[in-house]
């Protein structure tokens, strides 16, 4: 077992991700890269290393967004995980079972769970649509042992984050606090940007 799950695990070549715009900077010209396993990446990794026969999806529409169990047989026997994921904003169906299948294979099999370990990075960002995109291809760096400080480009510093995803898009955090504490609560436990989950937790302190 263990020798297919350290293969499931293995890196993905840097064609198979993707980036999201996780914050962007006061001025909205600079955005947090948020990298991601493509979910065909993914269904390819299963298929090389279980076999199409051994592994399995599963949906389930929940408030808001759909909640996702992904089975995968080893040694005869089924073992499932289940996470979920709520719409997105961009063809929100269609995103939000994308999004839950890929957390499930992050969270419960440790597919692409090395990318928690990316290093917060900023490149310049332009609108699309109703959010922005990377002017340019972000590059993916990954903390070493000893992860290095990693500080924000200059217009940011000293200056609150803005999200860029989910229901309070375009609201700083400290915005948010004042709104819906429970959302504050949520970010800092699922935030992958460690910047989002310190001010989080100094607003929750009282500080």
């Amino acid at each position: 077992m263990t020798e297919l799950l350290n293969k499931l695990r293995e890196h993905f070549p840097e064609e198979d991700l993707e980036f999201r715009v996780g914050a962007t900077n006061t001025d909205k010209t600079m955005g947090l890269a948020l990298a991601y396993v493509q979910a065909r990446a993914i269904q390819n990794r299963l298929d090389e290393v279980l076999g199409v026969e051994n592994w399995k999806v599963a949906y389930k529409e929940i408030q808001g967004g759909f909640l996702c169990t992904l089975s995968i047989r080893i040694n005869n026997e089924w073992i499932s995980k289940e996470d979920g994921a709520s719409t997105t904003d961009y063809e929100s169906i269609k995103g939000g079972i994308s999004s839950a299948f890929k957390r499930v294979a992050s969270s419960g099999f440790g597919i692409g769970r090395y990318l928690y370990n990316a290093r917060n990075s900023w490149f310049p960002i332009k609108p699309q649509g109703k959010g922005f995109v990377f002017a340019t291809t972000p590059k993916l760096e990954l903390n070493d042992k000893e992860p290095k400080k990693e500080k924000l480009p200059d217009k940011t510093e000293d200056k609150p984050l803005v999200l860029d995803f989910g229901k309070y898009k375009g609201y700083t955090l400290e915005e948010i606090y004042k709104k819906d504490i429970s959302y504050i609560k949520y970010l800092r436990d699922k935030s992958r940007d460690v910047n989002i989950i310190k001010t989080c937790e100094r607003l929750l302190e009282g500080k």
